[in-house]
């Protein structure tokens, strides 16, 4: 199961250069793809914005697509709000 939490640690490795964009695009597909076809299962609280967030990510490696530093740390500043 992949919670809010997994996105941003994914999310911050890229930041750190830990992490390709191809790399995180195609984790987040991954994890679209498993939540869409019930493999994984959200919170449902939290599974609009995972799935608004994983979205975003999954394209982040195609130019009209690609998120800044800033689009990715508003990504994780939606995330964080779903624990408060």
């Amino acid at each position: 199961m992949n919670t809010h939490r997994d996105i941003i640690v994914k999310i911050e490795a890229y930041l750190y250069g830990q992490l390709s964009v191809s790399a995180l695009a195609n984790w987040a597909l991954d994890r679209f793809y498993a939540i869409e076809q019930g493999v994984e299962n959200l919170n449902a609280d939290a599974s609009e914005t995972i799935a608004d967030v994983l979205d975003a990510l999954m394209f982040a490696d195609e130019q009209p697509f690609a998120l800044d530093d800033a689009d990715l740390r508003r990504l994780i500043a939606r995330l964080e709000s779903l624990s408060l």
